[in-house]
């Protein structure tokens, strides 16, 4: 209890009062029928436990909405009859709390059909979050959220009064996660003459979970191709457009969305980019987008007509209401085209933009109120933009590390008959294979991941399987150069951490790509000779944790590893994660995760795997005090008392 008493005399003394609340959320997850563009089909939701859900806008999911000091309580019920699921609460730290990371093979069961699970985690941070589906691609048919944190600086220093808006962006497809999987994955002449096909392109972007289809049909029979700049002939990428099973397809059935701006006030909106494979340009007519927050984190202001936001990232920007309110702006989001050049994508390529408006209130306007509108002055298009222009508000200098880590990726590929998918993805030639049983229950148990890491094996090009695990000891501070060697940026999202990149760009002495139809030799290339040495404190070019690293270079960054627990370092274009693109991050002392990491949370926890299902009691033995309901109300308590 002693503990307790120095945490309020601190809070009274720092003149600080943290406002705690317990906050619960009821959740039931489950498929139902729905047209988020118009065409029906099933979707994956989830919706509060004591009401139905939207008919007519599903998801995205319901909003989460707390403070900093807060502890939440989410019971998640999974109805749904022949999946397991998780929830994973993007970008919150769960600080010594990785039981709540909500992430299926490394830190905990699957919740399987019919069964509930408990999250519980105190709230560290402020801004703009979301949540969604962390078990295979099963975000990918709705199964995602809003989170706001709320009481950061920026509610102080703008005044966008209600004007606060969340902006969830998507790519939506006809068929669902499984199937799209399924064809990805092939292999090749599973069947006679079957060809395994990418999970592109899209049939429609979607704000908010709506969009607009326009109710074609195509079988993909035309044999389109592509020529590359090598001359070799390729068929283009095609999904069969096919008429819905669940009811007729109206290209009318959701009006555009309307967002509403007060004349000479600001407006914030929240653009989280929640796709599963598409990296999105995002720009509002005839109005600038003021950059302030990247990943919750505050920026340097950065004043652009246009932004654009990798898969996991949020950008939080202002826009000041100072046009013309007798006019209905369009608000526009659009496919950054990253992926692929032009030529690859053919066909009957559908329409890859969405939209919405913007509309200024009949409020009359103070013209005194209204201010000028700042000129841009940065380049939105170059591929480095997050790391020369998104600086923290307040500069920093990085610590210094004491070790350098490197992990190279890129995609290996075969086309043999009967043995080979389309891709196997892999980082270090190592693609990443799911563990036995949830990593953090095996270490927490057994002080050890021998038993349950996955049986590791070779791979059929020029890879290995493996559960690909680095480890990291507590209170270090660790520097990591990410290298791309594919032809496409990738985004990556690491859970657990912001962390803060002092590096990035072209590989050097890269070998141009030839047109032999063989892998380009990829010689290493000596970043001591380009990077500041490990001992020196090089100035933070930004913070974040979801992030891009373009085509053909790095990116670096430097993380101290005090946040104990497994955390997964995935692309998050989520077609490549269960291909292999992933890694974890260990936070251990001496191997350990016990002593550092809270107890796991009895009221709900179970084992899986090759360990029986067992009681929370045999595991719940713990140095590490847990924050309880009642401490958390007693310190809140006694604190507002000595305010007083």
């Amino acid at each position: 209890m002693y503990i307790y008493l120095i945490l309020i005399v601190y809070l009274y003394y720092a003149n600080s009062f943290v406002e705690c609340t317990f906050v619960e959320y009821d959740f039931i997850i489950r498929s139902i029928p729905a047209n988020p563009d118009g065409y029906p089909r099933p979707v994956i939701i989830m919706h509060h436990a004591n009401s139905s859900w939207d008919i007519d806008r599903p998801f995205p999911c319901p909003l989460i909405r707390a403070k900093l000091g807060d502890q939440l309580h989410i019971k998640v019920t999974n109805m749904l009859r022949d999946q397991p699921t998780a929830i994973h609460f993007h970008g919150l730290h769960m600080i010594n709390n990785p039981w709540a990371d909500g992430t299926v093979h490394i830190t905990q069961c699957p919740i399987e059909p019919y069964e509930t699970f408990i999250y519980e985690f105190n709230i560290t941070q402020t801004g703009t979050y979301w949540y969604h589906s962390h078990n295979a691609q099963q975000y990918a048919d709705g199964l995602l959220g809003p989170i706001i944190l709320d009481h950061d600086t920026i509610e102080q220093r703008y005044d966008y009064g209600s004007n606060d808006y969340i902006v969830m962006l998507q790519e939506w497809y006809h068929e669902t996660w499984p199937d799209l999987m399924t064809a990805y994955q092939g292999p090749y002449d599973a069947y006679r003459g079957n060809i395994p096909i990418y999970p592109w392109p899209p049939t429609s972007f979607l704000i908010n979970g709506h969009g607009r289809f326009d109710c074609r049909v195509s079988d993909c029979t035309e044999n389109a191709t592509w020529r590359d700049t090598c001359g070799h002939r390729h068929r283009a990428q095609c999904i069969p457009l096919r008429e819905p099973f669940l009811g007729r397809c109206n290209p009318d059935a959701h009006p555009v969305d309307d967002f509403v701006c007060q004349p000479g006030k600001f407006a914030r909106f929240r653009v989280i980019n929640a796709a599963s494979g598409i990296p999105f340009r995002f720009w509002i007519d005839q109005h600038n987008l003021t950059i302030v927050a990247r990943d919750g984190i505050e920026v340097s202001p950065v004043v652009l007509p246009h932004i654009h936001v990798a898969i996991g990232q949020r950008l939080d920007v202002i826009v000041n209401c100072s046009e013309d309110p007798a006019v209905k702006y369009v608000i526009f989001a659009a496919s950054r085209n990253s992926y692929l050049s032009p030529e690859v994508i053919t066909g009957p390529t559908p329409t890859m933009w969405t939209w919405a408006y913007l509309t200024y209130s009949k409020v009359s306007a103070d013209r005194r109120a209204i201010q000028s509108v700042e000129e841009p002055k940065f380049d939105a298009d170059d591929p480095f933009f997050e790391y020369k222009y998104l600086k923290p508000s307040n500069a920093r200098f990085a610590s210094p590390a004491i070790r350098r880590i490197t992990l190279s990726f890129e995609v290996h590929w075969n086309n043999r008959s009967n043995i080979d998918a389309l891709e196997e993805w892999a980082v270090n030639d190592i693609t990443f294979e799911p563990p036995k049983e949830p990593l953090l229950h095996a270490n927490f148990i057994d002080g050890t991941f021998k038993h349950c890491i996955a049986d590791e094996r070779s791979g059929r090009v020029n890879n290995s399987h493996a559960t690909h695990i680095q480890h990291f000891e507590y209170g270090q501070t660790y520097e990591i150069v990410m290298i791309n060697y594919d032809s496409q940026l990738h985004p990556w999202h690491l859970h657990g951490y912001s962390i803060d990149f002092i590096a990035a760009g072209k590989i050097p002495s890269l070998p141009p790509v030839t047109c032999n139809r063989t892998r380009r030799e990829v010689h290493t290339f000596d970043y001591d000779t380009i990077l500041p040495p490990l001992n020196s404190t090089p100035p933070v070019l930004s913070s974040g944790d979801s992030f891009t690293v373009p085509r053909d270079s790095y990116v670096v960054f430097r993380f101290t590893a005090n946040n104990p627990g497994p955390w997964f370092l995935h692309c998050h274009m989520e077609w490549h994660i269960w291909p292999g693109m992933a890694l974890v991050f260990s936070v251990e002392r001496n191997g350990r995760y016990k002593g550092l990491v809270y107890s796991p949370p009895a009221e709900s926890f179970t084992v899986c795997g090759t360990r029986k299902r067992t009681s929370a009691k045999l595991i719940s033995n713990s140095s590490q005090t847990k924050v309880t309901p009642i401490i958390l109300t007693f310190i809140c308590t006694v604190t507002c008392f000595l305010r007083i």
